[in-house]
């Protein structure tokens, strides 16, 4: 079971370094400006800055870092691009993505963060606003019990993302019970239904689009561990691997049920269909022959038989009647007002 949620710090931003924090190795640490960040060396501790990559110092301050190769800067600053890991000879580069819970938004529009460490140092950036740093530096600044070092901030950050996640996929499970529920109601709304259950789907996919590709680069980084990766957090990062794969297996079963919903509710409006034109076929069988009959004596034409005679129109009356009664009877005879699987098809015999 994961800890308790911590309250969410809130830091001082300063032109792009959204917190800055030097660990003591001890499972707190301090706040630090970009005055003690840009003069930090190995011996000082391990240092954790967060930055906003939109901001343009931001981008100067990773240009005149040493350790971080061009390519590492790119992919840093990148403005589009999916959860993945690669390695460089200073360090190790990861993209992940965490849940959207900024106002007005989904949290199936998932945010990045991007994170470099070299076991020394480690560099988190993000655009828009992502709960997990803040959870992490909480347990630094406040309780004392956060993470000791580069690996264990690394890991605590990974796995803080991946356990967020949860919320979200609690939320498309109660929506599937609810969309399930309403389809199975005597009176369902049909539209409304479908309607639900494509947003959904939609939501389900995107989700899954995000997660799969992390599944992927937490499994390969643990096939390649960086040195400074300790034992310890190796074995957290399986079990966040572990954690992802079951989320992924789940959408996939979401997105199943999803599917057979959706078959239901299609069979349900085809037996509504069909149901309304077998009681069409019914009355058109029924009034085709009258419709026939009125037609034939409505013509305009001399020597039409009872023209002239007053009961005329009764005779012809009781005989449509008499037609329309026997029609029904031969129809009921047949079995055509027993609509469904078991309806009899022909005469019933003495042997039925």
């Amino acid at each position: 079971m994961s800890e308790p949620v911590p309250p969410i710090m809130e830091t001082r931003e300063e032109d792009g370094l959204l917190f800055g924090c030097l660990l003591d190795g001890e499972g707190g640490g301090r706040l630090v400006d970009w005055a003690e960040a840009e003069a930090w060396t190995a011996d000082k501790g391990v240092l954790w800055v967060h930055l906003d990559r939109t901001t343009p110092r931001v981008r100067q301050w990773l240009d005149s870092q040493n350790e971080l190769d061009p390519s590492v800067i790119e992919a840093l600053l990148a403005e589009e691009t999916r959860p993945r890991v690669f390695h460089h000879k200073a360090g190790v580069t990861t993209v992940l993505r965490g849940i959207n819970t900024n106002p007005d938004s989904d949290p199936e529009d998932m945010v990045a963060i991007r994170i470099w460490c070299d076991g020394r140092r480690l560099i988190s950036l993000r655009h828009r606003r992502l709960m997990t740093p803040r959870d992490v530096l909480t347990r630094l600044l406040v309780h004392a019990n956060g993470p000791c070092s580069a690996s264990e901030l690394f890991e605590r950050l990974v796995g803080r993302l991946t356990e967020r996640i949860s919320d979200a996929i609690d939320d498309l499970d109660e929506r599937l019970d609810r969309i399930e529920a309403e389809s199975e109601a005597e009176q369902v709304n049909i539209p409304a239904t479908r309607a639900a259950l494509k947003t959904f789907r939609h939501d389900t996919i995107v989700l899954r689009r995000y997660l799969a590709p992390q599944r992927e680069a937490l499994s390969m980084l643990l096939l390649e561990p960086p040195a400074w990766l300790e034992q310890n957090s190796r074995f957290a990062i399986r079990e966040t691997v572990d954690l992802t794969q079951r989320y992924v297996e789940e959408l996939d079963t979401d997105r199943e049920q999803a599917l057979l919903i959706k078959d239901d509710i299609m069979s349900e409006l085809s037996e509504r269909t069909n149901r309304n034109i077998y009681v069409l076929s019914i009355i058109a069988a029924v009034f085709l022959p009258l419709g026939f009959l009125t037609g034939l004596l409505g013509i305009n034409v001399g020597g039409m038989p009872g023209a002239q005679t007053q009961t005329a129109f009764w005779i012809v009356t009781a005989l449509l009647i008499a037609i329309g009664v026997g029609e029904i009877a031969i129809l009921w005879w047949l079995g055509w007002f027993s609509y469904g699987p078991n309806r009899q098809r022909g005469p019933r015999s003495d042997e039925d």
